[in-house]
């Protein structure tokens, strides 16, 4: 998917970014079907992946496995949270970090740069690319100020990785280029003409896809590939793959 990135730093025309998103990772959502989705991903052969939130599912009895099954990504690896990642069976977190700690700790023992409210740059031909992940909304951790601490929009080219697209409002005045969110799973149960009934958001506008914001901000929310109740209707799982330009 081509995506005008204003202000893209020269050295990073065509550099192809990959987001994957709300994985779930539990008893419920097979396995086998996310190695095949590692593997499609891989097969798109993106320059880095964003990995979006919601790795598992309330679990700690799957944060190993996620670490393994997210080393298998060629590409370098971002990684921030969304609200499933945070406390057993409790979508909204509050302060806490039964999962998040150790799924962080086991994620970057597998080689993947996990941003909790902090930001790690890429560099090319000389030039860099910001990265900020962002905790999540649902969580009192969440921290736009302490994410974006000592960047300026102005002059920096940021992309940036928060979970909720309600998020959005409190991330753009930071002057990012582009926000890349899931959460949605864009409602999984989509009816022709009426869209989703259900999501779990409080502006229903961002269900899924792309969206202009002001200060020259896109936000792209994935519909993502995992799922809370086994049931898809008009709304396919994706991972999708941006190649990025400055024109």
């Amino acid at each position: 998917m081509p995506l005008t990135i204003p202000g893209l730093p020269r050295a990073f025309d065509g550099l192809r970014v990959a987001q994957l998103t709300d994985l779930h990772m539990d008893d419920h959502v097979p396995l086998a079907y996310l190695r095949r989705v590692i593997e499609r991903v891989n097969a798109a052969k993106p320059d880095i992946v964003l990995i979006t939130g919601d790795v598992v599912n309330h679990s700690m009895e799957w944060i190993d496995q996620a670490a393994e099954l997210l080393a298998g990504l060629d590409a370098p690896k971002f990684v921030s949270f969304g609200n499933h990642d945070y406390v057993p069976w409790n979508a909204r977190p509050g302060p806490f970090t039964v999962i998040a700690d150790p799924l962080e700790k086991a994620l970057r023992d597998t080689g993947c740069t996990v941003l909790r409210n902090r930001a790690s740059s890429i560099d090319r031909e000389g030039e860099k690319l910001w990265i900020v992940g962002i905790e999540d909304l649902w969580s009192t951790r969440f921290s736009p100020a302490d994410a974006f601490q000592g960047l300026d929009g102005r002059k920096l080219t940021i992309l940036t990785m928060s979970h909720n697209p309600d998020s959005a409002p409190h991330v753009v005045p930071y002057l990012p280029r582009l926000i890349l969110a899931g959460h949605t799973h864009g409602g999984q149960i989509r009816v022709p003409l009426l869209g989703a009934p259900l999501l779990p958001l409080v502006d229903r506008r961002f269900d899924q896809g792309l969206f202009a914001l002001e200060n020259a901000c896109q936000m792209y929310v994935s519909r993502g590939v995992g799922f809370l109740m086994r049931a898809r209707f008009c709304c396919r799982p994706e991972v999708p793959v941006f190649v990025l330009s400055a024109k």
